[in-house]
């Protein structure tokens, strides 16, 4: 046995480890990579040591390589599992037993002393109930991710998001390639390297790993890797595959690659199916035997409608037709599921046509994905910002449902876009909901935080948030509008669920006003004040409390700002006199930028300051994801748009997209 001891500062050591030597280079790396962990002795003897308080076996027996049972042995406790990743499960396990969370990737609860939970499931075999769990890790948009994987490649920080997601029981890890290193050979080796390395260590950890490219540009809005820049014959774009899948493949062994065809632009059928059958070949000859899927998107704008085989049909399912072994997966956005409604995203009143496809597949034994979101981030949710518990919801929503129906994923891969604003709370649940689907969304919560006040709050306010967004429809009223979806819906491309426009409460009748104001701006404010409500209840704490009930203050005064400007308009048109609501808003704003500034203060990122500053880098965008968060550009551009209607004052629009 080899003697690993981890230290968080006290006289007495929390956390001894012995590790089999087959496992004790990988146990050792991973403990190394909690974020407070102060101090790591490695020895071969434990005589003469301090006593750790919390000490434990952990082994390899014959079980499932993901399985891990967890046992007291005598004073001590025992670990056993199939393989590394059971292991590393089974060691998460026991220390959450313990009163550990791991939170946010760089950001771990640490008990002040290990105590066990009288409730904790000893003695019990762990087994996953879906095969691939994981993260998609969405570099095309400013992230964490995006910086410590591709625009400053870090492999320690990058490490520690593999480990994180191995602690919430997660198997797979994947992230989309950007299109710099097409064309510059240094930027394409200054990449490869820690990306190797990266991968290599995904698969110590018993981890598959996987690349995203796209197929078209023509469809590449956001500096996306692309296979095929230009349309042309089949044999020019063979060529173009084949000099490009070797730059991203070369050196690297990855497990999967998924191919994605864009957005809100379509290509003709017959093209579009031999074009992913020649991207499969391509990819075969260069790096035989790597999986493919392929990216099932929602859109019910026309301009991604085609005609193919008597049918109409979304040309992402055209995939289905190319005879080659692509598994596809099926994507639902924002905070929506496949059984309710979705409120008008990408032009559509509910995903019910995603929902049959992968039902479908599911009951016939076909291959087949899900692949949700956990934030959306471009004028959405957490660049606005808001806290978006009711993810949590939504995503156990669509495993429930199926579950009930008899129907069993394959692959649940979770689609991220930044951690901060509570928002690893999201990905940490659904990736623990891929292993363990609990009895209900609260269950899922309880796991994430030692306090089960604080777990309570969240579940409370997710339900909240899931009847007035989800079932009342005032999810596009707590989001952002940027300059970009105004261009965009005079062509109509729609993305977010669409709200009623400033200008267009002016137009309205008597009659529409009054029932606008009851159906969407005293809705409105009633959301703000639960959230308030329940802000002031959960009160101030340690930092993870701090956390929540800066969100919750936030969604406060999120949508008061907005129901108040959208009351000055109902005033203003009534002929009545607005700045009573005006001046309110104005409050609220300044509230607001104090509240930001709260938060961004306490950020669990170390290296947040790239999060919240302009600079460039690989994506289309030269900021962080958090950028229009700390501006608060949003709640800017609207209340210059309400003042120019009402006040007919002179205002430059930010725009908030570039």
């Amino acid at each position: 046995m080899i003697w690993l001891l981890a230290c968080t500062g006290a006289d007495r050591p929390l956390l001894g480890i012995y590790a089999s030597p087959e496992l004790y280079p990988l146990v050792a790396e991973h403990v190394l990579s909690l974020p407070h962990a102060t101090s790591v002795v490695v020895g071969s003897e434990v005589d003469g040591r301090a006593r750790a308080q919390l000490e434990t076996v952990i082994e390899l027996d014959e079980s499932c390589a993901e399985c891990f049972t967890v046992s007291r042995d005598g004073d001590s406790f025992r670990v056993s599992a199939g393989g590394p990743a059971g292991a590393l499960y089974g060691l998460a396990a026991l220390m959450e037993a313990h009163g550990w969370r791991f939170a946010h990737p760089f950001d771990t609860e640490v008990p002040d002393a290990p105590t066990l939970d009288p409730d904790a499931a000893l003695g019990e075999e762990h087994v996953p109930e879906i095969a691939r769990r994981g993260l998609h890790l969405h570099t095309l948009h400013p992230t964490e991710a995006m910086f410590d994987l591709w625009a400053e490649p870090d492999v320690g920080r990058s490490t520690r998001m593999l480990d994180w997601i191995v602690r919430n029981r997660g198997n797979h890890v994947q992230w989309p390639g950007l299109d710099d290193i097409a064309g510059n050979e240094q930027v394409a080796e200054n990449w490869r390297e820690p990306t190797r390395l990266v991968v290599d260590a995904a698969h110590r950890r018993g981890m598959t790993a996987g690349i995203g490219v796209q197929l078209f540009g023509m469809s590449n809005l956001q500096l996306a890797y692309d296979l095929v820049d230009d349309e042309g014959t089949e044999a020019e774009d063979r060529a173009a595959m084949e000099a490009r899948w070797p730059i991203m493949m070369d050196g690297i062994a990855w497990d999967t690659v998924s191919l994605s065809f864009g957005e809100f632009f379509a290509a003709d059928p017959e093209t579009f199916i031999s074009r992913v059958e020649l991207a499969y070949d391509t990819l075969q000859a260069v790096a035989p035997g790597v999986e493919m899927t392929s990216t099932i998107h929602v859109g019910g704008n026309e301009e991604v409608q085609v005609e193919y085989d008597g049918k109409e049909m979304s040309y992402y399912f055209l995939v289905d037709y190319a005879d080659r072994p692509i598994t596809p997966w099926v994507h639902s956005v924002m905070y929506y599921n496949l059984y309710e409604d979705a409120g008008g995203a990408y032009g559509l009143d509910d995903f019910t046509e995603h929902r049959e496809y992968l039902e479908a597949r599911l009951s016939a034994g076909e291959a087949v994905g899900y692949h949700p979101e956990t934030a959306y981030w471009v004028a959405f949710d957490n660049s606005v910002p808001t806290y978006m518990p009711v993810y949590i919801n939504s995503r156990w929503h669509d495993l429930d449902q199926l579950r009930q129906r008899g129907l069993s994923l394959q692959d649940h891969v979770i689609f991220e876009s930044g951690w901060e604003w509570g928002y690893w709370q999201n990905d940490a649940a659904a990736l623990r909901m891929s292993y363990t689907l609990r009895e209900s969304p609260e269950a899922q919560v309880a796991e994430l935080f030692a306090d089960p006040v604080l777990s309570a709050a969240v579940s409370d306010i997710a339900s909240v948030q899931h009847e007035a967004l989800i079932v009342n429809r005032l999810a596009p009223y707590m989001a952002g509008r940027d300059i970009a979806m105004d261009v965009g819906e005079g062509l109509d491309i729609v993305s977010q669920p669409r709200r009623v426009l400033f200008d267009e409460v002016l137009a309205m009748s008597a009659e529409e006003r009054a029932s606008f104001e009851g159906v969407v701006v005293k809705p409105l404010l009633a959301l703000g004040e639960t959230h308030v409500d329940a802000a002031t209840a959960l009160g101030d704490g340690d930092r993870w409390t701090d956390e929540v009930t800066d969100g919750l203050a936030m969604d406060g005064s999120r949508a008061t700002f907005v129901a108040s400007l959208y009351m000055a308009l109902l005033a203003h048109a009534s002929g009545s006199d607005a700045s009573l609501y005006l001046n309110g808003a104005d409050a609220i704003l300044d509230l607001a930028t104090k509240q930001v500034a709260n938060r961004h203060g306490s950020f669990h990122d170390p290296l947040s300051e790239r999060l919240v500053a302009r600079g460039s880098n690989p994506t289309l965008y030269d900021y962080g994801y958090l950028y229009n968060a700390q501006s608060l550009c949003f709640w800017q551009r609207e209340r210059g748009e309400a003042r120019e209607l009402i006040l007919g004052e002179p205002w430059t629009d930010p725009g908030c997209t570039f």
